[in-house]
């Protein structure tokens, strides 16, 4: 009889989440008995959820918004990537009896884009919208990956400085060449501007139905009207709402797309790193088409 490993996603709000039924399905094409489930928690009981979570002994989870930085708290050890970008969405029960934290969006993030685009970010002109948890595994991935130019767009603009000092740390750990600009939606740096107007990609990290995501859609929609085309466009969202505000902007693009590949990769990384076996994606893409 096969072991039956226990693992599930924490989160707030998550009813939408595909991650169960992504893993559960590589669960089935690896032959693991995997059983994967929900834990939809509000902030108030997440660090009593977590601690049962780890009482229990279960072998992993995935950790998605709002708790991608809480969770440092909870674990013993952070592999290199998790540690320098200070944000954990996989945790993995050891053959010590201790938990690790992985971030798995890194390589996620990557190959997306290279799935998607059919380039890598190498020497890439990228604008960053947003400064919060999910846009720090992403400019991680930026600079990792040697793109030439980064520029950081958030409404809160201090938390974009903060965000762009932080950038500074990973390209010397990183030695990477990367320039990291930031600046407010009002684009009055004309350095700036010029940064976004020759981007190469777009990635938008903001929630699209809060205001900040109305912002983002008001800006692109009427400042940059004048240009013939926008940059590719991410939008690291796969919701309903990232679909309206991608179908809003779709004729003003080369290309967008949504988050679900940048899913579907992240996904296979903490299926490996709990399992040891590593999913094909266009396998699994064919056994869950959504």
């Amino acid at each position: 009889m096969r072991e039956q490993i226990f693992s599930g996603i924490f989160g707030y709000d998550i009813k939408y989440s595909l991650s169960p039924a992504i893993q559960n399905t590589m669960s089935r094409l690896a032959g693991v008995n995997l059983c994967y489930g929900r834990f939809d928690v509000p902030p108030e009981k997440f660090t009593v959820a977590f601690n049962g979570f780890k009482a229990l002994k279960i072998k992993g989870a995935n950790i998605t918004q709002p708790y991608k930085i809480n969770v440092l708290d909870h674990v013993d050890r952070l592999s290199g990537d998790a540690e320098l970008i200070g944000s954990v969405n996989t945790v993995n029960l050891e053959k010590d009896g201790s938990y690790s934290g992985y971030n798995t969006d890194v390589i996620g993030f990557i190959k997306a884009v290279r799935y998607e685009f059919k380039e890598g970010l190498k020497d890439k002109k990228i604008t960053v919208l947003g400064a919060g948890g999910a846009s720090r595994a992403i400019i991680y991935a930026l600079i990792k990956e040697s793109a030439k130019d980064v520029l950081i767009i958030n409404r809160n603009i201090e938390k974009a400085m903060i965000l762009k000092e932080d950038a500074e740390i990973w390209k010397r750990v990183l030695q990477s060449g990367s320039t990291v600009l930031y600046s407010g939606f009002n684009l009055d740096d004309a350095l700036s501007r010029a940064t976004l107007e020759n981007s190469d990609i777009i990635v938008n990290t903001v929630t699209p139905s809060s205001e900040s995501g109305e912002l983002i859609k008001q800006f692109f929609l009427e400042n940059l009207s004048d240009k013939k085309s926008l940059p590719l466009l991410m939008d690291i969202s796969y919701s309903a709402e990232a679909a309206r505000l991608l179908n809003s902007m779709g004729k003003k693009t080369l290309m967008s797309v949504n988050g679900l590949s940048m899913l579907f990769f992240q996904a296979i990384e903490s299926f490996y790193i709990w399992t040891g076996k590593r999913i094909d994606f266009n396998a699994l893409k064919e056994a869950l088409p959504v």
